[in-house]
């Protein structure tokens, strides 16, 4: 079952030929996590990338006197940094379950030997590489131009499910501003 979601989402990308999908299956390993428990740790080097099967992670830097969320990951997504998980580098940031966690996970070698085998697999990573990039460029436009009532608004317009799912603080935290001023954004809105 949880390799039948990840083909899912897949196929709304690209098709994938039986081939290229039976020599993935066996690299996806099934993980799981309870919650609080760390995917990957900040000053880690991440050697695996996990595909979201349930549950969901927050992103968050760890600061002297704070911790800083940078997003979360839910179902149909994948989690980890991708930016150490290619260069080898210690990540920047931590990935923490923050509900039980079902995960897909592959190891960099696996990964990038399906892109050498498989063009369906290139063209996968190609795109979501591509939708990834989209949605931090949007979200540090969202950062540099608008409100916070408008970042507020923006989250419920793209991410509707969170409000009620993801801890206040987080939600603030990920939006740039105090858990008050969140409040006081989402008491003018009832």
């Amino acid at each position: 079952m949880e390799h039948a979601r990840l083909r899912q989402l897949i196929a709304q990308v690209t098709e994938m030929n039986d081939e290229a999908w039976e020599a993935s299956i066996d690299r996806f390993k099934i993980k799981r996590l309870k919650k609080r428990q760390y995917f990957l740790k900040q000053g880690d080097v991440c050697r695996q990338v996990g595909f979201i099967v349930s549950g969901y992670t927050r992103l968050f830097y760890s600061l002297k006197d704070a911790e800083v969320t940078k997003d979360f990951n839910t179902e149909y997504m994948f989690c980890g940094s991708y930016a150490s998980f290619i260069s080898k580098a210690p990540a920047h940031f931590n990935v923490i379950a923050m509900e039980p966690l079902t995960l897909l996970v592959i190891n960099r070698e696996d990964l990038l030997d399906l892109t050498e085998r498989f063009p369906s697999w290139q063209k996968f990573l190609r795109i979501a590489m591509e939708q990834l990039f989209i949605s931090k460029e949007d979200r540090e436009a969202l950062f540099l131009t608008c409100t916070p009532d408008e970042r507020y608004a923006d989250l419920v317009h793209h991410h509707q499910d969170w409000v009620n799912r993801i801890p206040l603080k987080y939600l603030a935290s990920y939006l740039g501003m105090t858990p008050e001023t969140l409040s006081r954004i989402r008491a003018k809105k009832i």
